[in-house]
């Protein structure tokens, strides 16, 4: 079966009763979906990560690659499409906001038989372990009469999972990214990868950049327009400038939990990497080739498998498709 092939739309529409989370869980995609346009207003836009800019490009894998995955994606060179976002459902929203989250959403090999799709942000964790929290963080921000949230209730939120805090204060800690192809991003996820022998090895992947971080000082951010993010990647395109990212693994361990996004390894910034290839952004392409269907972080070729204990990997499926399902309407 090429796994290019099934509805997105379809699959929106059906439900993914099967992909539901645990049902110790109450909240569920829906009703996460719900929350964010409860949250941003409802725009012909995705419910999260709204503003963005949709590219194209190539992959080359490296011979070290194979070692570590018998995954078609990744024994030849292929083409990529992908899409630049920043965090939050605000399609308005300055590039220059340093607590929004940036995101890289890309498939290798969108065509062929090697389908790989990846959902990467610039910080190692999420700012949520599972759909009740996810939804308990935004409930916190609904807004209230005047239409504003209560910033009472955010903090007593935060003070009552403080693990919801880790993303923003990894961003808080960092410069305002100067580009969407100057800074690093993560799956945040545990997969693991089995090559032609049968061996595993359990990885967390992660996009470097070839030409290094780059990054704004405050005042530098301010003095930038609100979407100077997609004109700089044009004019690196046009000089031929640094596009490109190294896509490594950094090698898990017996023990490494795997049941929640918003931890890291112990010690993973030190550990072991191995650099799996090259992906290069060789275009802009039109947002109509992106918008019109979804990155789907479950669609893996044989030889790559996401985490079967983390509550936040499955439903990811079942909520972009009701987003997508919702922006089609509009």
């Amino acid at each position: 079966m090429n796994i290019k092939k099934h509805s997105l739309l379809a699959a929106a529409i059906i439900g993914f009763a099967s992909l539901s989370p645990s049902s110790a869980q109450t909240a569920d995609p829906k009703k996460v979906v719900d929350a964010l346009n409860k949250v941003f207003g409802q725009h012909k836009a995705r419910a999260s990560g709204a503003k963005g800019q949709c590219v194209a490009g190539t992959f080359t894998p490296t011979a070290d690659a194979r070692k570590l995955t018998k995954s078609l994606a990744f024994h030849k060179q292929t083409p990529v499409i992908g899409r630049f976002s920043l965090g939050g459902g605000n399609p308005k929203a300055s590039d220059a906001t340093k607590a929004l989250v940036r995101g890289f959403a890309f498939k290798i090999d969108p065509e062929g038989n090697g389908t790989t799709e990846f959902v990467m942000v610039n910080a190692p964790v999420n700012f949520a372990k599972s759909l009740d929290q996810m939804f308990g963080f935004l409930e916190a921000r609904f807004p209230g009469p005047e239409g504003k949230p209560d910033p009472d209730k955010i903090k007593a939120f935060a003070a009552a999972n403080p693990e919801t805090t880790r993303q923003g204060q990894w961003l808080a800690g960092r410069p305002v990214p100067a580009s969407y192809v100057g800074v690093n991003y993560w799956g945040i996820h545990g997969y693991t990868l089995t090559n032609a022998e049968g061996k595993t090895q359990l990885v967390k992947f992660k996009l470097v950049p070839t030409g290094g971080e780059a990054g704004l000082t405050d005042d530098e951010a301010k003095a930038k327009p609100a979407d100077f993010l997609v004109s700089e990647l044009q004019d690196r395109i046009a000089k031929k400038a640094h596009t490109s990212f190294d896509f490594v693994v950094i090698l898990g361990q017996p023990g490494d939990p795997t049941n929640d996004p918003t931890v890291m390894w112990n010690d993973e910034e030190k550990r072991p990497a191995v650099k799996l290839g090259t992906i290069t952004i060789t275009k802009i392409e039109k947002n109509e080739a992106c918008d019109n269907g979804i990155f789907d972080p479950t669609i893996l070729a044989d030889g790559v498998a996401g985490p079967k204990d983390d509550p936040m990997f499955i439903p990811r499926q079942e909520g972009y498709a009701i987003s997508l399902s919702r922006r089609l309407k509009q």
